[in-house]
This record gives structure tokens, sequence and C-alpha cells, in this order.
């Protein structure tokens, strides 16, 4: 689990290092997420800029430290035009993007970006793809199983020095792309006409240049 807070320094390293954007870019770390996202639900409450004015929410829990994928997913079934920007972002990769496999599993409102979501800022919380460049659904799927089985939430779930982080690394390139892209941007991306958040955006419009 430690991979989402890796690639959350990695990310604000690679900021730091670039020309300031014209948007600020705010990164957090939430914390008991599994008590139910008290950390961001906490910022989503007391925020350092206005939720009103603020562009969009990236999230990064579990990413795959593995080879590269074929493929990218998010959490839950919203429609945003966030979600239509990185498709078109990942295109650049090859990259398609592959609907959540286990909604069922409530992913959606278990996660960092729901307390911004049900605010009304477009929010997407990000995964790795299981079709592997090398090895296919069959391997993407098989390693996700035996992570679950036996290394989520558990002692087991340890640093292999046998990773190679090249998927990671390519997952970070897609997004990091798609945050620049809104931090240089005048662009205020909404979510889909018919989805339940949008009511809440909309309310807020006035408030945003």
């Amino acid at each position: 689990n430690a991979t989402g807070i890796a690639a959350m320094l990695e990310l604000a390293r690679a900021y730091g290092k670039a020309p300031a954007p014209a948007r600020s870019v705010v990164f957090l770390a939430g914390t008991a997420v599994e008590k139910g996202l008290l950390g961001s639900e906490y910022y989503a409450s007391n925020p350092l800029y206005p939720l009103a004015s603020t562009v969009g929410v990236i999230n990064l829990d579990a990413l795959s430290p593995y080879g590269p994928a074929n493929n990218f997913t998010i959490s839950g079934s919203a429609k945003l035009e966030l979600l239509d920007q990185l498709v078109a972002k990942a295109k650049g990769w090859k990259m398609q993007y592959s609907p959540d496999p286990k909604p069922e599993a409530g992913y959606f409102f278990r996660s960092d970006h729901f307390p911004f979501a049900k605010r009304g800022v477009p929010a997407i919380s990000f995964g790795s793809g299981n079709d592997w460049v090398q090895g296919g659904v069959k391997a993407g799927k098989a390693s996700e199983e035996a992570y679950t089985e036996k290394a989520y939430h558990q002692p087991a779930d340890n640093f292999d020095p046998s990773w190679p982080f090249t998927g990671m690394a390519r997952d970070l390139e897609l997004l990091y792309g798609l945050g620049s892209d809104l931090a240089n941007s005048g662009k205020w991306p909404n979510w889909a006409a018919d989805s339940e958040f949008r009511a809440a955006r909309d309310q807020s419009a006035s408030l945003r240049k």
C-alpha cells in the first residue's frame, strides 16, 4: 500500500523541479482511510483552497509494482470529463481504459476522492491495469488475486527487491501529464450531465472564473 505514498512523493518531486504551473497543485496524504476516510473528509470540510475553485482530484492508492500494462482503470463507474481527458491522454502511451472490474466492491465510496466527489469536485481514483504487456490479462489477474489473498492488509504486504516498478513509472508519467494539463489550463472539467454529483458542482459555478 505504500506505493500510493511513494507515487505522490515522486509526483511532488517532479512538480518541484518543473516551472511553476499557472494553478496551485496540492499534494495530500489522507489518514485513516479504513476508519471512514477521516483525513480526506477533514480536508474536504476544511480545504486549504476553496473546493469551488478546485479543478479536480486525482487519487492514488495501491499501484502495481510490476511491469507496464496495456490498460488502466478507476474506482467506480462515474462519468466525468476528467476521465475523458485521462482516456485521451493515455492514448499517447497506447493505454486503454477498462471499467472498474469489481464495482460491487464499492471502492468508489471507500477511497479518498469520495469526500471531494460528493461535494461536487470532479474526482477519480486511478488504478493500474491488469492487462500486462508481458503476460496479458491472465498474468495481471493472477497477480491481483494473489495479492488480495496473501498480502492485502496483512503482514505479508512487504517490499520485494525484485519488483521492477516500470509499470508504475509509466502510470505516473500519464498522471503527471494529466495533472500538468489541468494545472496549466483555464478549463473546468465537470461531471456528466446525468451524474449525481453534477448539481453540487453547478451550484458553485459563479465562483469559478
